[in-house]
């Protein structure tokens, strides 16, 4: 691949807000890949031995996605390969999302920035000319003309008009539209196959989609359908079959027969994933199992879900990574 100049001015792309319990922002992390870490400033990246493969002369630096990451050295920014090699120079950029089916989002930078979209040789495929855009998933990503938003396809073109006060990702074949403060459902072809009518909903996870009925969360199939009946404070999305629902502030897991299998008993609660759930006790966060068992103790001020093995913990200001034993691949720097 060619080393490429973009000669855009770009600024850092800001990602649409999703509701409580969504799949963190971190499961975007490629699975396998380098992991960046911090030492005395500067940024570097390791593998999952906790071995140090690119040396720490970052100022920043992000995390890998589609085999590139972003860093910054001074006022050079770039993307570079797993090698570090620099593959595409960004100048007068402050940044460039993460790579998602071959595409990256851009933004320009002045009193009206524009986003677009470039592919890994740095090319401008998509102009600069949506107010806000998210990454590509499923061949179509959300944009935004004039606070609404539609879907383009890969060459630009405007597939699904700009008509929603909110949209988000396909998912199972359905994306979550927003319509006078009421959520429903959407086909690839735009068409409304579940009218909006719920107070607030999430995507399709596992067949079904949490959505909230008056004052309570309960699930619905593809078909629109109640399969389980708004009963609970709040609900999430199924991941592993479980998903976390709030009795009494207190988070805890049904199964897909509305089945309590995990008392709630947990200040706050993330999805599982990789057959363990991020979960907060009395201010500190760890990781329990599937039969509600604190595996890995409460000790962490910050943590994320484990991907591929991993999960990002922060103590005291500082960055590590721990892997499924609860032992530290890289104890916790800055």
């Amino acid at each position: 691949m060619k080393r490429t100049v973009i000669r855009l001015s770009l600024c850092l792309l800001v990602a649409l807000t999703l509701p409580l319990c969504a799949v963190a922002q971190d499961q975007q992390r490629e699975m396998g890949a380098l992991l960046p870490v911090r030492q005395n400033g500067k940024w570097g990246y390791i593998d999952r031995t906790g071995q140090i493969v690119l040396a720490l002369q970052y100022d920043d630096a992000w995390d890998f996605s589609e085999g590139l990451a972003y860093v910054r050295t001074g006022a050079k920014r770039s993307v570079i390969d797993r090698t570090g090699k620099v593959l595409i120079e960004l100048q007068q950029v402050d940044f460039a999302g993460r790579f998602s089916e071959g595409l990256a989002a851009v933004q320009t930078s002045g009193p009206n920035p524009r986003r677009g979209f470039i592919d890994k040789e740095g090319k401008l495929v998509i102009a600069p000319q949506f107010d806000a855009v998210e990454s590509f998933e499923n061949g179509l990503a959300v944009v935004m003309i004039d606070r609404k938003y539609g879907f383009v396809d890969k060459n630009g073109r405007i597939v699904i008009p700009t008509q929603y006060d909110k949209a988000f990702n396909f998912h199972e074949g359905l994306a979550l539209v927003v319509q006078d403060n009421k959520h429903g459902f959407i086909d690839r072809k735009g068409k409304l196959v579940i009218r909006p009518q719920f107070f607030n909903a999430y995507h399709f996870s596992e067949g079904l989609a949490n959505v909230k009925v008056g004052q309570k969360y309960g699930y619905i199939n593809r078909a629109g359908k109640v399969v389980i009946e708004p009963r609970f404070y709040y609900a999430g999305i199924f991941s592993d079959g479980l998903a976390v629902i709030i009795i009494d502030n207190k988070f805890g897991f049904i199964n897909k027969k509305a089945e309590v299998v995990i008392a709630p008993q947990f200040d706050w609660s993330q999805v599982f994933s990789e057959g363990l759930a991020l979960v907060k006790v009395n201010g500190k966060y760890g990781y329990i199992d599937r039969t509600g068992t604190l595996v890995i103790k409460a000790q962490f001020d910050k943590a994320l879900d484990f991907m591929d093995g991993v999960a990002k913990v922060w103590t005291g200001g500082k960055l590590g990574y721990i892997d499924k034993a609860g032992n530290f691949i890289w104890k916790p720097t800055k």
